[in-house]
């Protein structure tokens, strides 16, 4: 059995293949509720999740991981003296980071390290993908842990939502901006700043804010990999990943699943770019 597990949370969509490829990786719930029914995230599609929502005209909330849910991944690997390694969606966007710390210090902080990735889905993917890799090369957990958190300072997430209903109803901004927002029909282009949203620009139509976008990512020009993902609008996200792989012909692009907890407060026709930038190559020790 491998000496260090990674456990992410399920906003980072982490495919099947990957969860049996790699049998110290574990994956813990965020969960989603409409009115009183709710569900483990990866019980339910974001086109099931809108569809609820219409046909109840119940706004969805989510909840972060009970703090009963990491301990039942972490102590019996804690008990057999394993070291773990927990990777979470940004902080600035749930509290599930502050609820592993719980959990950490209540089990071993020595042995329990917990990593706020600062974004979300694919960046999650990437850095729990590398952290596999390492520890499978035999690499002492802290270079894991330094590596890693390398990562989450190179890496961006910029979104572009379809409608400012959800971002208000999820408490994300105001009822003024909201009402302002939608009546002049401003298409907002956000960004993670610390981990929290921010406004990067505003715009007035949803081809000028894709434009803007790319724009913005046109700025960095080394990178290590591009996700592009959307949330039920695929025609939107084909033409946008089709434009990124001309400004990137030589960059990996990786496909980005967006969970039904982040439809919950971003709402349908939502495009996410993730992206890192390249690192000085570091040889790390294994021991």
């Amino acid at each position: 059995m491998c000496q260090i597990h990674i456990v992410v949370d399920s906003t980072a969509q982490i495919s099947g293949e990957m969860i049996a490829m790699y049998p110290n990786l574990h994956i813990v719930s965020l969960k989603v509720r409409v009115g009183d029914r709710e569900w483990p995230e990866d019980e339910l599609s974001t086109a099931e999740l809108f569809r609820i929502v219409k046909d109840t005209k119940l706004h969805p909330q989510t909840s972060q991981p009970a703090p009963g849910d990491f301990i039942e991944i972490c102590k019996p690997l804690i008990d057999a003296g394993k070291e773990i390694i927990i990777i979470t969606v940004s902080g600035g966007l749930s509290g599930t980071v502050q609820g592993a710390r719980t959990v950490a210090k209540m089990l071993d902080e020595e042995r329990i390290h917990v990593i706020d990735s600062g974004t979300t889905s694919i960046g999650m993917v990437q850095m729990a993908k590398v952290a596999l890799t390492m520890a499978a090369s035999g690499i002492a957990v802290r270079h894991i842990v330094e590596k890693v958190h390398a990562m989450v300072e190179a890496t961006h997430t910029f979104l572009l939502v379809d409608t400012l209903e959800y971002l208000y109803k999820g408490g994300r901004i105001g009822g003024a901006a909201a009402l302002f927002g939608t009546i002049l029909q401003i298409r907002p282009v956000l960004y993670l700043v610390d981990g929290k949203v921010a406004v990067m620009d505003k715009v007035r139509t949803k081809q000028r804010a894709v434009t803007r976008m790319l724009e913005e990512l046109n700025k960095y020009p080394n990178l290590e990999y591009i996700g592009v993902g959307n949330i039920d609008d695929s025609a939107v996200g084909l033409g946008i990943t089709g434009r990124v792989q001309e400004m990137y012909p030589d960059n990996p692009l990786l496909p980005t699943g967006i969970g039904s907890v982040l439809g919950a407060h971003l709402g349908p026709g939502t495009i996410g770019i993730v992206f890192q930038e390249k690192q000085a190559q570091v040889t790390s020790a294994t021991v």
